[in-house]
């Protein structure tokens, strides 16, 4: 059995995500697990996964609102999901984890690892950009965060 990893959980989080976005109603996050860790998913931290991956897809709308007010100069609707999908997970844990709480620092670098890993330079220079602008603004957003409009763009069942 291996140590639970949460960077490895973030990895699947984010495979998971994407996966979700192709296949829509056929997706189950089980059968996902399940298959795609041949039975040994004793590393996920299955509470923050659960959590995670149901608030990104249930806020996912005021997260696209947030990233529009705090960093108008992302154009959220040209950027690849690739490059969204850590922005949602990293603002998941900076403005809700519930099972512990991780240094803003450590989310916005695992968030860049993750553009890193999965798209270019240029997305992560813009990813840094604008998780850091909603840090500078964190105060403000959860402030206004009950009132902000929650229409989806990606995860269309949680409209």
């Amino acid at each position: 059995m291996q140590k639970i990893s949460r960077h490895k959980t973030r990895t699947c989080l984010f495979q998971a995500l994407y996966s979700k976005l192709h296949l829509e109603d056929s997706f189950s996050k089980e059968s996902f697990i399940e298959s795609f860790f041949e039975s040994d998913d004793s590393f996920i931290d299955k509470i923050y996964f659960d959590e995670a991956f149901d608030w990104i897809q249930e806020n996912e709308g005021k997260l696209i609102y947030i990233i529009n007010k705090f960093a108008p100069k992302f154009d959220i609707l040209s950027m690849p999901i690739i490059n969204i999908i850590p922005i949602f997970i990293a603002w998941y844990e900076m403005l809700y984890l519930k099972c512990d709480k991780i240094p803003e620092k450590v989310s916005i670098n695992e968030a860049l690892e993750m553009v890193k890993m999965y798209s270019d330079d240029q997305a992560r220079v813009l990813v840094n950009w604008v998780l850091n602008s909603l840090k500078e603004n964190k105060e403000k957003i959860i402030e206004e965060l009950e009132n902000i409009p929650n229409k989806n763009l990606f995860f269309k069942k949680y409209e």
